[in-house]
């Protein structure tokens, strides 16, 4: 069920993605974790549909979508491939800020391409520690060197770049200058095939398998006209677009990993042995079952609830964003392990797909922004006074 109210057409877009979702993504969703294999086809399924310019706007070609319909459609999508809706995710959160801020030369090479499906982005924000230590973010970005026409990339290395090498264009955070403080960070759009570029490592994560999130390292130069709002500043000045959407789309991510594994459960629970029982007559499975229902609805409502309040422009503070964020992933987290214990040795055994959600729901305590860094946050938003 949605119990936050939906617009007609927020529901039609919920229902026709999640067709395309059942019929095109949901197929492939085994063979991309178990082959590691990186969604092409299901992304292309997503592109055909137009979704790729799901926020860019209809002055543009795009379709112009408001936050909660992007929150049922990634969850949507979540729910048969984490990876698939990963990638996406991604892509809208890379494409966020170019969206809302582009200049009209970014909005001729970059937006309206990216509307007509040719564009596929995603952000390259998250450092590497040093030499040998690829996969251990660092809350500082690396310099770029400033030069006349633009800037110089000398071998930076992102630690987690999802879509690596596949995506086209890269959202490039970094500090221009050796000089710049770490809280001066500026935003560039890179293309890939006008930069050199590597994959430092294979990807090889618990889960999330197919989203290609490797280290990537890049160099080479970037025209000025790449680059996003002002310098230094482009954080403090787009934040207020960037980052509620990259809390909630995370949040719609991990919420739809819960509900796919949960809709699954209820398909396998009713279903009747050769003796004719149910898992569903266990008591405890009932209970069990009761239980998650009521979290993820929870979950899904506040979530909702968050993204209405950003559609009409009365999001007031980032708190409701983190609250949703970790409360949605460690109710996915909740949902698949209760999950692996019900379905008890088939699920263990990988006979159904729990395992693969299992793994895949663990990704939300630990990826962007952690959960103990998030609650960190809600902390000193709650408290500011008491964690100075």
């Amino acid at each position: 069920m949605t119990y936050f109210p939906l617009t007609e057409s927020q529901a039609a877009w919920k229902e026709r993605v999640a067709e395309i979702a059942r019929r095109e993504i949901g197929p492939r969703a085994a063979a991309a974790d178990r082959e590691r294999r990186y969604p092409r086809e299901s992304l292309d399924a997503l592109r055909q549909a137009g979704l790729w310019g799901l926020r860019a706007s209809p002055e543009h070609g795009g379709l112009g979508a408001d936050l909660l319909t992007t929150c049922l459609i990634v969850e949507e999508i979540a729910k048969q491939c984490p990876s698939t809706a990963m990638c996406y995710k991604m892509h809208l959160e890379a494409s966020e800020v170019l969206c809302r801020v582009p200049t009209p030369d970014q909005v001729e090479r970059f937006v309206e391409p990216l509307a007509r499906g040719e564009v596929l982005a995603t952000v390259a924000g998250s450092e590497s520690h040093g030499t040998g230590d690829n996969w251990t973010a660092s809350p500082v970005v690396s310099t770029v060197e400033r030069v006349p026409g633009g800037y110089r990339l000398d071998g930076v290395r992102k630690s987690y770049v999802t879509s690596a090498g596949e995506a086209t264009h890269y959202f490039f955070l970094c500090r221009i200058g050796a000089d710049a403080p770490p809280s001066a960070v500026s935003l560039l759009f890179v293309e890939r095939d006008a930069i050199e570029w590597e994959i430092v490592e294979p990807w090889e994560g618990v889960g999330l398998r197919g989203n290609a999130s490797s280290p990537m390292r890049f160099s080479g130069f970037v025209p000025e006209a790449n680059r996003i709002g002002a310098e230094h500043t482009a954080m403090a000045d787009v934040g207020g677009l960037f980052r509620p959407v990259l809390g909630v789309t995370y949040a719609a991510a991990y919420l739809g990993i819960g509900m796919g594994a949960f809709e699954i459960a209820c398909r396998e629970g009713d279903r009747r042995f050769p003796s004719g029982a149910r898992r569903l007559d266990n008591p405890i499975n009932q209970r069990r079952m009761a239980e998650l229902s009521a979290r993820i609805e929870a979950a899904q409502t506040m979530l909702h609830a968050v993204a209405a309040a950003f559609d009409r422009g009365e999001l007031r503070s980032f708190l409701p964003v983190l609250q949703a964020k970790v409360l949605c992933s460690e109710t996915a987290v909740q949902v698949t392990q209760e999950l692996m214990t019900m379905f008890g040795g088939t699920a263990f055994a990988a006979h159904l797909p729990f395992e693969r959600y299992f793994r895949d729901a663990r990704a939300g305590l630990i990826m962007a922004l952690p959960n103990d860094t998030a609650y960190q946050n809600i902390a000193s938003l709650l408290f500011p006074e008491a964690t100075q």
